[in-house]
């Protein structure tokens, strides 16, 4: 397996944007929210087909799953009744209105890809400039709802798999050494939530007083620092190395033959599945489709993928037999790995 594909997940690129003269959302009407979401509509519609989803028409489960997928934010699902948001059909980028600001573009790659994300959140930046005058003054850039996303108004984030300097009690010392870098570690789902199964965001916190190249420079080189830790922590892990094939094995084992699965049994199970094939005693056909996986089996996927009216162990035995067939299907133990 690729050392940097072992490591580094995805890639997102955000900008905030404003729309000059308009109060921030959370004091606009119903009426001008929605002519914000037409005339946002209007404007991509020149460069790709997105779909449109108004987060007051959706079901609560839909909006969890778009939520899981990381093409919305909680705080759009939960607290902007007039919010919505346009997905592109690769669902590669969204953008969200109406959310903590007018609007949100985001842009989201598989591996590490944050020159090819800021080309392609440019060009739907670009589109959207076309028609709508943004807030933006000379001295403070970009103006936004939240005073840390003044300037750019650009969050660059990387997730990343870091089960060894998690599993050797390093990520303290590893947060601590990027905080001097400007960047922040968060949980899967960004500020607030827990790194489960050792995912992690790392992304700038200065938005003001620098350019956009500079922030891409100094998270890709936070990336590095986190990618050499991680290596040197994943030596460490190997000293015992009887103890761990034997927790990798016993995920597999677990993972294909359990009857029910919890998601953080699922997520546990699969990380160290992951983990595995860095080491080479698991075969993993394609990173991108076991991250596929991953976000498949969070609960409100879970519960689309297998009926909406699936009681919780329902859901948990669903989940154990479509793990247990998507692991046969790209994954496989490797056996010839001396002892």
């Amino acid at each position: 397996m690729n050392t940097v594909n072992s490591i580094i997940v995805s890639t997102r690129l955000r900008l905030a944007r404003n729309i000059d003269g308009l109060p921030f959302p959370h004091k606009l009407a119903e009426m001008p929210s929605r002519q914000v979401a037409d005339t946002v509509e209007k404007s991509l519609s020149y460069i790709d087909k997105f779909e449109r989803f108004d987060i007051g028409n959706i079901s609560k489960s839909d909006g969890a799953v778009l939520q899981e997928k990381h093409l919305i934010s909680p705080d759009l699902l939960e607290e902007c009744p007039f919010g919505s948001v346009l997905i592109s059909a690769d669902e590669n980028v969204s953008v969200m209105v109406n959310e903590e600001d007018h609007i949100r573009e985001q842009v989201i790659l598989s591996g590490l890809a944050l020159d090819q994300a800021y080309d392609r959140v440019c060009r739907i930046d670009d589109a959207l400039g076309k028609n709508i005058k943004f807030a933006f003054d000379n001295r403070f850039g970009y103006l936004t709802s939240c005073a840390t996303n003044l300037g750019t108004g650009m969050r660059a984030s990387v997730m990343m798999f870091l089960p060894a300097l998690t599993l050797q009690n390093m990520m303290d010392g590893c947060i601590t050494d990027v905080g001097r870098l400007n960047m922040t570690v968060r949980g899967v789902y960004g500020e607030g939530s827990k790194a489960d199964g050792y995912l992690y965001q790392i992304s700038n916190q200065r938005t003001l007083g620098v350019k956009e190249i500079d922030i891409i420079d100094s998270v890709k080189g936070a990336i590095n620092h986190i990618v050499d830790a991680e290596l040197r922590a994943r030596q460490l892990l190997k000293r015992d190395e009887s103890e761990l094939k034997d927790g990798i094995y016993r995920a597999w084992g677990i993972a294909n033959n359990a009857y029910k699965l919890s998601t953080a049994e699922a997520m546990q199970f699969l990380a160290m599945i992951r983990l595995g094939g860095y080491y080479g005693y698991i075969d993993i056909g394609d990173e991108k489709e076991f991250q596929d996986l991953v976000t498949s089996c969070q609960p409100a996927n879970m519960q689309r993928l297998g009926g909406n009216e699936m009681s919780v162990d329902e859901r948990d035995a669903f989940r154990a037999r479509y793990i247990a067939a998507a692991l046969d299907k790209f994954c496989k133990k490797n056996d010839l790995i001396k002892e």
